[in-house]
């Protein structure tokens, strides 16, 4: 298993989509799908960075599991906030975009972007598992 560890702030976020988008690359993922790839786990690692650790500071964890088949499986976990990201409800996609409030479109996109999203709490720790399949 792949794994990079960096403090949970925003000047790491570079460095940890960097190890995410090369090892899409290794599973032979094209532009394209990268792009999609490294935008979607930049919303979850925001998300860590600004809520999980809003009050004090801690460590994020990146993991991409090896396997035999070409999906690339990303496990963001973090000791952070409890906060099952997924329990949100979609947002409300009918107003006109400026009548909108900000924010709430991170988890949305997260949802639709990934093929396979999960989240459990381990211990003290939050799991957000995304699999996405190599089409």
């Amino acid at each position: 298993m792949l794994m990079k560890q960096m403090p949970a702030r925003i000047e790491s976020l570079h460095d940890l989509l960097t190890f995410i988008t090369a090892e899409a690359k290794k599973k032979g993922f094209s532009e394209e799908a990268r792009q999609q790839i490294e935008l979607v786990a930049e919303e979850a690692l925001v998300n860590v960075f600004v809520h999980g650790y809003a009050q004090n500071q801690g460590q994020v964890e990146v993991r991409c599991p090896a396997s035999d088949d070409s999906a690339l499986t990303i496990e963001i976990r973090d000791a952070g906030v409890f906060f099952n990201p997924l329990s949100l409800a979609d947002p409300d996609l009918q107003p006109d975009l400026a009548c909108r409030k900000v924010g709430g479109m991170g988890v949305f996109l997260i949802r639709k972007m990934t093929d396979q999203v999960t989240y459990r709490r381990e211990g003290d720790s939050n799991i957000l598992t995304m699999t996405f399949l190599n089409r």
